[in-house]
């Protein structure tokens, strides 16, 4: 079990940096979309459908891992414990918190986008939608870990 624990927890650092990449191609497409007054395209629709796909399975791979962390475990059995350390907190509320909005944002952003009937209304819900669950990413991020996976 740990050994999978620890594939898992590796998998979804490296898939963060998938989430990230995606997430930047999809909102300079469409803030730059936004700017230029640019027709909605399939660049666009690709944009968003990479963007959420990648953070959505991301998510899956978090909530499995919610499941079976040890660290979480631990920190579920005694949560007043839990909020006084930082990271039982942060893992155990904060990323979880910042991880689910930004997937609400992102999928929120596109679903609107694909509704709108004009050009301009699909940059601006994507640009919204992106932008928020961008910014919610980095701050659920845990940038004091290492960067690369199995590290």
């Amino acid at each position: 079990m740990a050994t999978m624990y620890l594939f898992l927890k590796g998998l979804h650092s490296l898939l963060r940096w998938v989430v990230v990449l995606g997430g930047l191609f999809a909102i300079v497409t469409v803030v730059r979309g936004l700017l230029t007054r640019a027709a909605w395209g399939g660049t666009e629709r690709l944009a968003g459908t990479l963007f959420t796909r990648a953070l959505n399975i991301q998510f899956v791979l978090g909530i499995i891992l919610f499941v079976v962390s040890p660290l979480i475990r631990g920190a579920l059995s005694n949560m007043g414990a839990a909020m006084g350390n930082d990271t039982l907190r942060f893992f155990t509320v904060e990323h979880t918190t910042f991880m689910l909005l930004a997937v609400v944002a992102a999928e929120v952003g596109n679903g609107l986008a694909r509704r709108a009937t004009t050009d301009r209304a699909k940059f601006v819900r994507a640009s919204i939608g992106f932008v928020l669950a961008g910014v919610l990413i980095v701050f659920g991020i845990p940038w004091g870990r290492s960067l690369v996976p199995w590290a």
